[in-house]
């Protein structure tokens, strides 16, 4: 028995949306699938998805190719019958073939202009990216990068597809060479780009028409070029407009000064953010002092035991800091923010070690926490577990 083969409609027309073809084999499982002796779905592959649509009333949810024959995967069993009607979901299949012609074309435009080819595509529905060899292109060569290949959107060349058999591959000037062997399926943008490449495309790069490079990013000894093309760098250019417009109401300045103003705020949020901090820690320090002078002490050493207003986890490390930078302190600190928290720790003069009061700590019912030989901190239940744990900290103080 031959090997069931599908004829692939999309090669011939990727602007069709709807066709009738006769079911060769079906399966009727927990993932029903289908092939069909011809199909408008495209099939998962060359970093291009997979269509979506419908046969029948069953939703294609994935296809894929395997061998000659493609492979519809249902949301439920096809009716008992011979021929079926399918529709693909034309916005999705528009919205990838914007893309992946742009992405001929700007791979093309890195060759052109900077001599570093793409050696990784990946499309889904909501990322575009291709990889180039070598450190992140300045802003200058990304900007004469662009305006070559938005020239050749403006210069409306047609975008043609065709087979060409293995004997004549070499007379094409492919961008890379084939990984195919037999015919090879060529999409050629006149007088640009050469490629071989199985998936769909726009009829002319004026369909492209925008592409737009909105993120670089490093990948180990290669860049990765985030792109947007057609629809989505549209969508792209009124969202980033929306932002920008609201910025220059907020900030009472024209487009050209947004980036000034906003150094200017984060200078002056950086100059109060320091007065705030030098401000905390004189008032950890006057607050230190006053708490060692009330401590009780034996010994030589000062026990400080204090809790917080709710909330105060930040000034409570400040203001433990600011205690074991005395001599001869040990201190106990609580806040409820809103669970409790506590911290011990004790000046760099005392022998004691805390960690050596780790297991006793963590025996205390509803207590929790671990540190080092100069700070305990964790977490309390109840007002009772911090109770203990004071008392456990007298008793290894013998105060």
């Amino acid at each position: 028995m031959n090997a069931p083969v599908s004829r692939k409609l999309y090669w011939s027309d990727a602007y069709r949306t709807r066709f009738t073809a006769r079911v060769l084999e079906r399966s009727d499982g927990p993932r029903p699938t289908a092939i069909l002796n011809r199909t408008l779905f495209y099939p998962e592959g060359g970093g291009q998805p997979h269509d979506t649509g419908r046969l029948g009333e069953a939703r294609v949810v994935d296809v894929q190719s395997v061998g000659d024959a493609i492979i519809h995967h249902l949301d439920r069993p096809l009716p008992d019958s011979d021929e079926i009607d399918g529709t693909i979901d034309w916005r999705q299949r528009w919205d990838y073939m914007q893309q992946h012609s742009g992405q001929h074309l700007l791979s093309a435009a890195f060759v052109d202009v900077l001599d570093r080819p793409t050696i990784g595509f990946h499309l889904t529905s909501d990322s575009a990216t291709i990889d180039i060899p070598g450190p992140l292109p300045s802003p200058d060569e990304i900007t004469q990068t662009l305006a070559f290949a938005q020239a050749v959107i403006a210069a409306d060349r047609r975008i043609l597809s065709y087979q060409v058999n293995p004997a004549d591959i070499g007379s094409i000037p492919l961008r890379k060479p084939p990984t195919v062997d037999g015919p090879v399926r060529v999409v050629e943008i006149e007088e640009t780009d050469w490629s071989a490449c199985g998936g769909t495309h726009v009829r002319s790069t004026a369909a492209i028409a925008l592409i737009v490079i909105p993120r670089l990013e490093r990948r180990g000894n290669d860049t990765r070029v985030h792109f947007l093309c057609g629809e989505r760098a549209m969508a792209d250019y009124k969202d980033r407009l929306a932002v920008t417009t609201g910025l220059m109401a907020t900030l009472t300045t024209g487009l050209d000064d947004i980036a000034l103003a906003v150094a200017r705020l984060q200078s002056q949020l950086s100059e109060s953010q320091k007065a705030q901090r030098e401000a905390t820690n004189r008032l950890a320090d006057a607050e230190s002092e006053r708490l060692i002078a009330t401590a009780s002490g034996q010994n030589g050493l000062r026990l400080v035991q204090h809790q917080l207003p709710e909330g105060d986890a930040d000034f409570m490390r400040r203001l433990m800091s600011a205690l074991t930078q005395k001599p001869d302190v040990v201190a106990m600190l609580s806040v409820a923010t809103p669970a409790l928290r506590w911290v011990i720790g004790r000046s760099g003069d005392v022998e004691l070690n805390l960690q050596s009061i780790i297991p006793a700590v963590r025996a205390i019912p509803g207590l929790q926490g671990g540190g080092n030989a100069e700070l305990l901190q964790g977490g309390a239940s109840d007002e009772t577990a911090l109770t203990a744990l004071a008392d456990l900290l007298r008793s290894q103080l013998s105060i």
